[in-house]
């Protein structure tokens, strides 16, 4: 018996899988990512930290990050680190003062209470990688319904 679909369904729907496995990795690292930096707010050290340098990252056309460059001492040492948050809706200017929380077993991995964290671009995948999997999906759906019927 022959079956119903043929390759281009086959491998339609195969495309329809890889999209949801992209938009479930988004979701995960985005899981992920929240934990580290709720962790690190809630038990990391105490510091300030000063804004030096703020960077407008483009990542598509209607889709940009702050990145800030923050300087903090912990136990004494001073760190000039790069900033950015997944959800990037703050307004910072240069001098200004930041609360920051430091990991205290590796200080060059910081956060700021508001979200900002040194994980930097990284804060940015899940949002791509959902963006590509609803694209690939939607895509893939549009494809399989105007596929010509077998009769």
């Amino acid at each position: 018996m022959e079956s119903p679909f043929g390759r281009r369904e086959v491998k339609l729907v195969l495309w329809v899988v890889l999209g949801t496995l992209l938009v479930g990795a988004g979701i995960l690292l985005t899981v992920r990512l929240r934990e580290a930096i709720d962790e690190r707010v809630r038990v990391g050290a105490e510091t300030t930290g000063e804004v030096v340098h703020i960077e407008r990252f483009r990542i598509t056309r209607s889709f940009s990050a702050n990145r800030l460059t923050v300087d903090y001492t912990f136990d004494g040492v001073r760190h000039r680190e790069r900033f950015s948050s997944e959800l990037d809706e703050s307004e910072f200017r240069v001098g200004e003062l930041l609360d920051v929380r430091v990991d205290r077993t590796d200080p060059t991995r910081a956060a700021t209470p508001d979200g900002y964290a040194t994980e930097d671009l990284l804060l940015q995948v899940p949002t791509l990688l959902e963006g590509l999997g609803i694209v690939v999906i939607l895509i893939s759906l549009a494809l399989i319904r105007t596929a010509p019927r077998r009769d």
